[in-house]
């Protein structure tokens, strides 16, 4: 005989969990159907359901309904059939909350029950449940209640959630201890417990960051997650840069040029495990060349150039080809690591006035027409900017201006991310920042940091390459709309309607990379960009969807000679958009900064869903200004000019 298992209710099991309620509730009490619905639906809901695996039509036998809060999860209903009480189901329901609320990092269960019911008050006790309230007249009028709390001991937690994320916790044989914890980056990225709480210091050390990489995605996701983390994604993407990693060490010149001043050697390296080095005598540079990079295991290399040693390369090391050479040095600086706090913030230089508007001549779409680029020009001089547009092939003169304004469509793969970062490294005010250009190009970042704030957005699964199972195909909605991690102006993003469509496109998906994000279908006419700068609402828009087609964009017709390649547009005032799409943009839009956005929505029964938040929002003449016109471009070189202003008085610090 196999026991009955427990999963997560479906649609599909409405009409089971109505007839339960009924039969176990008394009529006040009882879920209604709309109610039961939206708990499915809900993100921040748990209905599991007890199905009788013997029977062929899988009947329901019990149900939980768990509703989770910032810090709490509250069993909302316990139910089990009449006939099928006394096999200790309710037993099983009520474990699989405590695991429910372990593995979604909540640190306590509560729950309500009916105070002259001693004997129901009497069985939540035996799982460690004690009454910490009263609540007169909870049910109804003589019908009171108490509250119930139990604390949750988490067999996971560490007392400083301290953790190591490697590629294989197999391979390590590093001497974990209470304060510190192993863990492979695919149960980091898939478990509930790190999704669901913000308390994890995270060192990871995956073998290879690349984009697109696990060890990539758990800097990613950890950031996404207000986890604490080493190295960021900024780091990662910083990693091989040359000028930029000289920029970093010019910052401490006189330091480097003191500590290898008696090399006789045209050329050094060094190799930095952790802000320490195998040889004694280098290791006070370490700890500074650490400081200053803050990538766990890396090589650097300088050339003596006109009496000046310069960085040659910086490359990032196998964490796990050090465990296996000094495991006692990596063993000791992990320990290290986690010992001692680190807020550590690189000052940088500042300048003054001049603006430099990045642009691409050849891009087919670019986010501004070169009748906006002159409306640009003409504002930021009315503002007081000296105006110069500039091409990729102007990086190196970055530093003759004050502030760098990207007019071209970005992308962490291509040049516009590099002067993002090597601007504001340079001290320049960036729009769009680099931030802002990694957590809006990726789709998976954003999911998570929506669904942290408990910001409505489609609902969503994240596909990893090798945890999916025939189970979650068949347990989604379709049709389903799959997305690219890192993917922008719809491009990367597919709609499939079935699970064969699904299967087919996952496999060329995943040959881009390990995760896709899968989100429900919504129907709409069209979306609403509402475009958002200094955290208030610039413009609104209404994008119509291109001719017979899902998209705004219709990618599979030619960009030059098709009208049909994109839908109709309108401009709304401000004072008529609802104030909930509004507060919706301003409130996700804050999630990644202060900076220039456009911030993508669906309205669904009255209520605001995100799509998506772009950091390089179009804007072309008569479509967005056409009905601030030109008050729109002033408006954004005033908070060019304000924000110079603002670095002028104050220091400035690498993020």
């Amino acid at each position: 005989m196999t026991s009955p298992r427990i999963r997560r209710a479906t649609l599909t099991d409405l009409p089971a969990l109505l007839e339960l309620e009924c039969s176990c509730f008394p009529p006040a009490r009882q879920s209604t159907e709309a109610s039961l619905k939206n708990s499915i639906r809900s993100d921040s809901q748990f209905v599991l359901v007890l199905e009788d695996d013997e029977s062929s039509e899988g009947a329901l036998l019990g149900s939980a309904i768990l509703i989770g809060y910032k810090q709490s999860l509250r069993i909302y209903s316990i139910a089990v059939q009449a006939s099928a009480r006394g096999r200790g189901h309710g037993e099983r329901l009520m474990q699989q909350c405590f695991e429910t609320a372990r593995n979604s990092g909540f640190e306590k269960l509560t729950l309500e029950a009916d105070k002259q019911n001693a004997v129901l008050i009497a069985w939540y006790g035996r799982f460690g449940f004690s009454v910490r309230e009263e609540l007169p007249d909870y049910y109804g009028p003589g019908e009171s209640a108490v509250r119930m709390t139990c604390p949750l001991k988490d067999k996971h937690a560490h007392s400083a959630g301290n953790i190591v994320v490697v590629d294989s916790a197999k391979k390590w044989n590093f001497q974990s201890n209470d304060d510190i914890e192993i863990v492979s980056a695919r149960r980091y990225l898939s478990e509930e417990r790190f999704r669901n709480s913000d308390r994890f210091n995270v060192l990871n050390l995956c073998s290879a960051y690349k984009t697109l990489t696990l060890g990539y995605y758990v800097s990613l996701l950890a950031a996404a997650r207000n986890h604490r983390v080493v190295p960021t994604v900024m780091t990662i993407k910083d990693m091989g840069n040359i000028p930029i990693a000289q920029s970093v060490v010019d910052e401490c010149r006189e330091f480097i040029e003191r500590k290898l001043k008696g090399i006789e050697a045209a050329s050094f390296e060094i190799t930095v495990i952790l802000g320490r080095a195998a040889d004694p005598e280098q290791a006070e540079l370490a700890k500074r060349l650490y400081a200053l990079f803050e990538i766990p295991c890396f090589t650097i290399g300088f050339t003596r150039k006109e009496h000046q040693w310069k960085v040659r390369k910086l490359v990032q090391i196998n964490p796990l080809s050090i465990a296996q050479s000094h495991p006692e040095l990596l063993e000791e600086a992990i320990h290290g690591y986690f010992s001692k706090k680190r807020y550590r913030r690189t000052r940088l230089k500042h300048y003054k006035y001049d603006l430099a508007i990045l642009v691409n001549p050849d891009e087919k779409t670019p986010p501004s027409c070169p009748e906006a680029l002159e409306k640009f020009r003409h504002a930021a001089e009315t503002t007081g900017f000296f105006v110069e547009f500039i091409t990729k092939l102007d990086y190196r003169r970055l530093c003759e201006f004050d502030a760098l304004f990207i007019r071209e469509t970005t992308g962490i793969e291509n040049h516009t991310y590099k002067f993002a970062r090597h601007a504001h490294t340079e001290g320049l005010v960036v729009i769009d920042d680099p931030w802002s250009i990694l957590r809006c190009s990726n789709k998976i970042y954003l999911h998570e940091r929506l669904a942290r704030a408990r910001i409505k957005q489609p609902r969503s699964w994240l596909l990893t390459k090798h945890a999916v199972t025939p189970e979650l195909l068949s347990s989604l909605a379709y049709p389903l709309v799959l997305k690219l991690p890192e993917s922008s102006f719809s491009l990367g993003v597919y709609r499939v309607a079935n699970r064969d469509e699904l299967e087919a496109k996952l496999k060329l998906m995943f040959e881009e990379g390990d995760l896709v994000i899968a989100q429900e279908f919504l129907q709409s006419s069209f979306d609403w960009r509402i475009g958002v700068m200094d955290r208030t609402p610039l413009y609104a828009c209404k994008y119509y969807m291109a001719n017979d087609h899902w998209q705004i964009y219709n990618w599979s017709q030619d960009a030059e000679q098709d009208e049909d390649f994109s839908g109709a547009s309108e401009s709304i005032p401000i004072n008529q958009v609802p104030k909930n799409i509004l507060n919706a943009a301003v409130k996700a839009s804050s999630l990644i900064g202060d900076s220039l956005y456009g911030v993508d929505l669906k309205e669904i029964d009255g209520q605001p869903r995100i799509i998506e938040i772009n950091d390089n929002p179009n804007i072309d003449a008569g479509v967005e200004d056409e009905l601030l016109g030109d008050e729109l471009y002033l408006r954004i070189m005033r908070s060019f000019y304000n924000r110079i202003e603002r670095e002028r008085f104050q220091p400035r610090y690498l993020q």
